[in-house]
């Protein structure tokens, strides 16, 4: 398990090929095993949240780290681990003012996590793109036979719960039910990101993003007013900021410092062009600056 840059960066070509296979069809045994060989021989990224001592160790002293996953809730109220296999689904789950880090793990790591977590119900790689769920069933079993794939097929965890007095099922059944399982955790999970996607879409300029802008601004010599508005080209929806300034001050580094210090308060990308230029004309004309800097330096 590891966190933080990494030297080189993770990627699973194989899996995300195996994913997009075994979803055409989740009753094909190959494709079956196929994903399933994949998704444990893979790296996963984690997000999470990296709790450390306040203040530094002394050397050699031992000092106890707290990790807190990020989850995902389905409409049921059950949670699953959000894993990805790269920095492009990755950015697809970044919300505005969350902090979270990143951990780099394998599959033997997400099991043991799960292991000591019981109410996890599985895991979903990639929620946000071509999702498969793994379910809390398989990965007890795969991680407690170290990821060997035969014991699907005769192991008698991932069973349905048997009526007292009932038969027990075949392996077959089980299989069937297994998933059953893994179709409905999807199913679920696609319910529940629809009703998000449903609900009203948050401002993209809030008071806090103007304050936070605002404060940077100050800073700056030479910014005499600041407008702002969401547009987009070519699909792309960004915040175009225009800076009415003196002409020695750099609108480029501007745009690169508030991208820096402000992008927790939007999900959005920033731009900064001179209130002269021309895609500022109708935002200028028509609109009030959000920032101004009044006489005597007084804001």
């Amino acid at each position: 398990m590891a966190e933080g840059p990494m030297m080189k960066p993770v990627t699973n070509p194989v899996l995300v090929d195996a994913m997009a296979t075994f979803k055409v069809d989740l009753t094909n045994r190959d494709h079956e095993k196929a994903f399933l060989q994949a998704a444990i021989e893979a790296r996963y990224l984690v997000p999470a949240i990296i709790e450390r001592p306040a203040t530094p160790p002394q050397e050699g002293e031992q000092v106890q780290t707290r990790v807190a996953f990020q989850m995902m809730t389905n409409q049921k109220g059950d949670k699953f681990l959000p894993a990805f296999t790269d920095e492009i689904e990755l950015r697809k789950n970044r919300k505005p003012g969350e902090r979270f880090q990143v951990m780099v793990m394998g599959f033997m790591d997400i099991y043991r996590f799960m292991k000591a977590n019981e109410p996890i119900g599985g895991m979903v790689i990639n929620p946000f793109g071509s999702n498969l769920c793994l379910v809390r069933p398989q990965i007890m079993i795969l991680g407690d036979h170290n990821g060997d794939l035969d014991v699907l097929s005769s192991a008698p965890a991932p069973r349905p719960a048997v009526p007292m007095g009932g038969n027990v099922p075949s392996a077959e059944d089980a299989r069937a039910a297994q998933q059953a399982a893994i179709r409905q955790a999807m199913a679920d999970l696609e319910k529940a990101k629809a009703a998000e996607a449903e609900s009203p879409a948050e401002p993209a300029i809030t008071d806090e993003l103007l304050g936070a802008l605002k404060a940077q601004l100050k800073k700056i010599k030479g910014v005499k007013k600041a407008y702002i508005e969401e547009t987009s080209e070519s699909n792309e929806r960004f915040l175009l900021v225009a800076l009415d300034a003196d002409e020695n001050v750099d609108i480029a580094e501007i745009g690169n410092t508030i991208s820096t210090e402000c992008s927790d308060y939007t999900e959005l990308p920033f731009e900064c062009i001179p209130a002269s230029n021309i895609r500022a004309k109708n935002m200028v004309a028509n609109g009030k600056p959000f920032y101004e800097k009044k006489r005597f330096g007084i804001f």
